[in-house]
């Protein structure tokens, strides 16, 4: 039996990883990602999922976090090694 969750997680993955290929330079929060990143993938995924996948890429070194002044934390795209 296919795992459904683990399907539309990595669906979510893939999506935020064609969203930096196509806007290298995008960074935005987890919140941002959701509502603008993967509708524009065609992808609609809640914001926990949306947290799932952005800790898989990042276990990936795909994509960093980092905190702005005032403690927002954003995503963008990992720096090449």
């Amino acid at each position: 039996m296919p795992d459904l969750e683990s399907d539309a997680l990595e669906q979510a993955v893939a999506a935020i990883e064609r969203y930096l290929a196509q806007h290298p330079t995008a960074a935005d929060s987890e919140q941002g990602i959701a509502q603008w990143w993967l509708p524009a993938m065609g992808v609609d995924a809640p914001l926990d999922r949306v947290v799932g996948a952005l800790e898989r890429l990042r276990e990936r070194g795909r994509i960093e976090r980092t905190s702005l002044p005032g403690g927002q934390a954003i995503w963008l795209r990992a720096a090449a090694p």
